[in-house]
């Protein structure tokens, strides 16, 4: 008896080398800073204080046991990860909507980020720096552009995969550096995806 052959085994192994492709791109430093908004809208302060009051009344409520999550960097109740090439892979072959947002990263310089929060998060906004060597002396690196990007919000407790993507074309030590992640509790998102601003003095 002949094996019968998937047919999903080929558009499995070319998600997987497309993958592979767009993660050569991602060249980040491995720390992360937090910055705290702390300050929430009433109907949050509410919501929150009905929470507080629900756990003390019933003490048999605990929180996941994954949390707080291994890892990650924390300030005040932020948490934040960058996450290794391998891990990042892992992340986007089980999602597809994170499949398909990473593609520009073939051709241009990325990074990313994962974030969580103790409380529920409005809105995220990381802010970067893109960096590379100078044009009149590649032994030294010098900043080529500042990179904004803003995400949906989450859940308490809840991770979330954030994509940093500039416009800067891939090349040897070009990267994305000197990633500060806030979670906005109050105020207006404006429109979600990522800002590059690219600097006219590369030497």
């Amino acid at each position: 008896m002949k094996a019968r052959t998937s047919p999903r085994m080929p558009l499995l192994a070319l998600m997987l080398a497309l993958c592979l492709a767009c993660l050569a791109s991602f060249h980040q430093t491995s720390s992360v800073a937090l910055t705290a908004i702390d300050s929430m809208d009433s109907a949050a302060k509410k919501k929150e204080t009905k929470k507080e009051r629900k756990q003390r009344l019933n003490p048999q409520i605990s929180p996941p046991p994954t949390w707080p999550p291994k890892g990650f960097k924390e300030t005040n109740g932020m948490y934040a990860k960058i996450p290794s090439k391998k891990e990042l892979a892992g992340l986007v072959s089980a999602k597809t909507s994170l499949f398909e947002a990473i593609k520009p990263c073939a051709d241009f310089a990325c990074g990313s980020v994962i974030v969580a929060s103790e409380s529920k998060c409005l809105w995220w906004e990381v802010l970067a720096t893109v960096t590379g060597p100078k044009l009149s002396d590649t032994t030294t690196t010098t900043s080529y552009g500042s990179l904004t990007t803003k995400s949906s919000g989450t859940n308490s407790k809840a991770q979330k995969v954030i994509l940093l993507i500039s416009s800067e074309p891939i090349a040897e030590r070009v990267r994305v550096t000197d990633i500060n992640v806030t979670c906005h509790r109050s105020g207006a998102k404006g429109k979600s995806g990522n800002t590059y601003l690219p600097f006219p003095n590369r030497n």
